[in-house]
């Protein structure tokens, strides 16, 4: 069997925000989580200056969880062509946090190009720049998708997928040849070679035998017997018939022929 790619989490900052420590913890046995630098930096702001209570609450309670959670910091980052801003556009706080974001995911991936790097994020837009990278080994998933991941142990479809084109030819020969039948697995030398002494010799006809013993095996020549009876008893009845047709047609001609025949016996002459 081959071996599965690791699995990166990096967690974007709507993410985390939707999320509570319990959430935080069952992240972990996914993968290995990860969070950019300047997501750190924006929740440690949240702490002090959220907009919302709430929102407030939620950053506090992140940086109890981070210092001993074991997730750890993405500091890897790459440029990427689709994440260059236009000439003379203006990109907000948030579109410029989603561009940092995303060049930590591209950093990681090449820098781990064993592995495959999930972002996960709750902002649709993001995932969808995240496509633009056309990276084989970086995928998206909704926050909702990783919580029932990490509480079911079910990986979603597309992590399955990105996991499978991972696979090298030589690891996919691999999960071939231990999937293949044993009965097709080619057997050794020595299982295939019998001894000398049991292979038996193909009979073979000798050409000193004497004539008489092939002539005897030859089946005798018989005389047509039947066919000859059946002819000859024709030709009797057809005399019987051209003999009782002449008798009445030409009697005095028959008699004079059939007076003659040998084995008719001559009428004796009267005495004078």
């Amino acid at each position: 069997m081959s071996l599965l790619p690791p699995l990166l989490i990096v967690l974007d900052i709507s993410a985390l925000l939707a999320g509570r420590t319990r959430e935080w913890q069952e992240f972990s046995r996914t993968g290995e989580c990860y969070v950019p630098r300047a997501v750190l930096d924006e929740m440690n702001t949240l702490t002090k200056q959220a907009p919302e209570p709430e929102i407030e609450s939620v950053a506090r309670e992140f940086a109890r969880f981070y210092p001993t959670s074991g997730w750890k910091e993405a500091t890897a980052i790459a440029d990427h062509a689709s994440l260059k801003p236009a000439e003379g556009h203006t990109l907000s706080k948030k579109a410029r946090l989603s561009t940092t974001v995303l060049q930590h995911v591209y950093g990681l991936a090449e820098r781990r190009s064993d592995a495959l790097v999930i972002l996960v994020a709750n902002d649709q837009p993001l995932l969808k720049r995240l496509q633009a990278l056309n990276m084989p080994n970086i995928c998206g998933l909704p926050f909702t998708a990783l919580v029932q991941w990490s509480r079911t142990q079910r990986r979603p479809p597309v992590v399955t997928h990105h996991m499978q084109g991972m696979k090298s030819p030589a690891q996919v020969s691999g999960d071939l040849t231990a999937v293949r039948p044993t009965s097709t697995v080619a057997a050794s030398p020595k299982t295939i070679a019998k001894p000398a002494s049991t292979l038996q010799p193909l009979p073979t006809r000798s050409t000193s035998a004497p004539s008489e013993q092939w002539d005897a095996r030859r089946p005798k020549r018989q005389l047509p017997i039947k066919p000859l009876l059946g002819n000859l008893f024709n030709l009797l009845v057809l005399a019987i018939v051209v003999g009782v047709i002449w008798y009445f047609a030409h009697p005095k001609s028959f008699s004079q022929v059939w007076n003659q025949l040998p084995f008719v016996e001559q009428p004796a002459k009267k005495a004078k």
